[in-house]
């Protein structure tokens, strides 16, 4: 079983992506001087968002110089990568009228890639409820998406709505009553959140906690919440840390006053798991003392313990692919800004609101080695020595893990195999085959060295060593043998272990001299 996470969009985004740049140019027109610095403005307001964050003063939808980059640069880069993983998302049963609350929506970001990319919700009389602190920018996304319907599909039943409210407060004042809501978005929200201080000892992870319980409240039975960051580290373990919110989840480190802090400390230090330590992935459900609310959709492949937040691994969940649908027009405009990509990473969650009965019936599931289980690719392929192929990084029930000659395997893809008493010598991950049986998984050419073997492996490929087998053969091999030796095996091997006599020892030095 395989199921790829990425699509290519179909005909409909496509043309979409294609009008995005002249509609832009008809919601926030350039003149000649701010068409040639549109590549320096997208450069800085890139460099405003990532290394040179603390100079951000004040939010840059305030500078029309920063607002007409983001709007031609990230906000069409944003849509690109949403509009190759939301065809793949299993939404369950959609109701006949779906009200969405996106919140932090911006530019209506992900509101227009859900129209773009989903046929099943464009032609369903969707109510889109998105909220923003900026109300300027919600009207410029409203003006981008009215455009792209009227030219794309006028017919479609959409109901767009915006609200000014922050992401903790937007739960609260939708004016709707509990239950309500199909679905509540946020796209590049949690970073932002983050960085938006609460009062002294408010960890993140409580507010991530509130934002879930209040969101929990609106859903409608079998709700979703779709979360989507950034493929750096930072969104990786946000997205980490909302997905073990949910599933009760409690902050275990006190000291740091946010998750950047902790991401920073972390990548600084570059853990690595050591060969000595004993792997207790196992233990780590014993900081989950919260009821669960929300069941993890995907990319999970199950509902145990998130093994990105090891303290022992330097890895987070994020997932890349291929940018090859990017149109021409916004492959220049990141040529010329120095900012062109050949591919598209995001980190994201899918949930699903569970049942009071699922909340109080919830156990972590058991980590079973004797079936296929579920894996979810997360890695790039890379050689490892030992092994044959190349491999690439998992998610599994089992914790991470290493799949050897998986690079066939298309990025971010959810497939099936057999665990191995094996582990990754470098990272600890578990080895998992694709193989129909995990005996032979992992096993590279004759006389190489496997990461590690336990002592059946050990004792069963002795046997299976062609030596071996000669000295157990049959009766008639072991006589031809012993005629061709010229005496018994067993004459020999009593010789060999006979502790040798004084003439046997001077015999050895040669002849004596005279």
């Amino acid at each position: 079983m395989m199921k790829p996470l990425f699509s290519a969009p179909d005909s409909f985004a496509r043309r979409a992506l294609e009008q995005l740049f002249p509609i832009l140019d008809g919601v926030m027109p350039m003149n000649g001087s701010q068409r040639r610095d549109l590549a320096m403005a997208c450069r800085d307001l890139s460099a405003l968002l990532t290394t040179e964050r603390d100079a951000l003063n004040r939010p840059y939808w305030t500078s029309p110089r920063l607002t007409s980059a983001y709007l031609r640069y990230f906000l069409p880069w944003n849509l690109v990568r949403l509009s190759a993983l939301l065809p793949g998302l299993d939404f369950g049963v959609i109701p006949d009228e779906p009200v969405i609350l996106d919140m932090g929506s911006g530019p209506l970001t992900l509101p227009i890639a859900l129209w773009i990319s989903r046929p099943d919700l464009r032609n369903r009389p969707v109510t889109l409820i998105a909220s923003d602190t900026t109300p300027h920018i919600l009207e410029l996304g409203r003006k981008i998406f009215d455009t792209l319907r009227a030219e794309l599909f006028p017919e479609s039943p959409w109901t767009l709505r915006t609200m000014r409210a922050s992401v903790t407060q937007a739960p609260r004042r939708v004016y709707a009553k509990p239950g309500s809501l199909w679905m509540i978005s946020m796209g590049n929200v949690l970073n932002e959140m983050e960085e938006r201080r609460a009062k002294p000892g408010h960890q993140m992870t409580d507010r991530m906690r509130e934002l879930l319980e209040n969101s929990g409240e609106m859903l409608c039975e079998n709700g979703l919440i779709l979360s989507v960051e950034p493929g750096t580290r930072q969104g990786g373990r946000l997205i980490s840390h909302l997905r073990k919110s949910a599933l009760g989840g409690v902050e275990e480190e006190p000291e740091y006053e946010d998750l950047t802090a902790f991401a920073l400390r972390e990548e600084q230090a570059g853990r690595r798991r050591e060969e000595s330590e004993e792997d207790d992935w196992d233990e780590d459900m014993d900081d989950f003392g919260l009821p669960p609310l929300f069941m993890p959709l995907s990319p999970c492949p199950h509902a145990g313990s998130c093994p990105m937040l090891d303290r022992r691994t330097t890895a987070w969940c994020h997932m890349n692919a291929p940018a090859d649908h990017a149109p021409e027009s916004l492959r220049a405009l990141s040529a010329r800004a120095g900012l062109d990509k050949d591919s598209i990473s995001l980190s994201f969650l899918l949930m699903r609101r569970m049942s009071l009965e699922e909340i109080e019936n919830f156990t972590p599931p058991e980590k079973n080695r004797s079936r296929r289980i579920p894996a979810r690719i997360i890695s790039d392929a890379f050689v490892v020595p030992g092994y044959p192929g190349r491999a690439r990084y998992a998610c599994s029930s089992l914790g991470l893990a290493l799949i050897p000659a998986s690079a066939h395997l298309p990025a971010g893809a959810l497939c099936e195999a057999n665990p191995t008493r094996e582990r990754d010598m470098k990272s600890r991950a578990v080895i998992l085959s694709l193989e129909d049986s995990g005996r032979n998984a992992g096993r590279g050419a004759p006389g190489e060295r496997r990461p590690f073997s336990t002592r059946e492996e050990r004792r069963r490929d002795r046997q299976d060593s062609p030596s071996e087998k000669r000295r157990s053969g049959t009766p008639s091999a072991r006589r031809e043998h012993e005629r061709r030796n010229g005496e018994p095996r067993e004459k020999r091997e009593r010789r060999a272990h006979t502790p040798p006599t004084r003439r046997d020892v001077r015999s050895d030095r040669g002849p004596r001299r005279g």
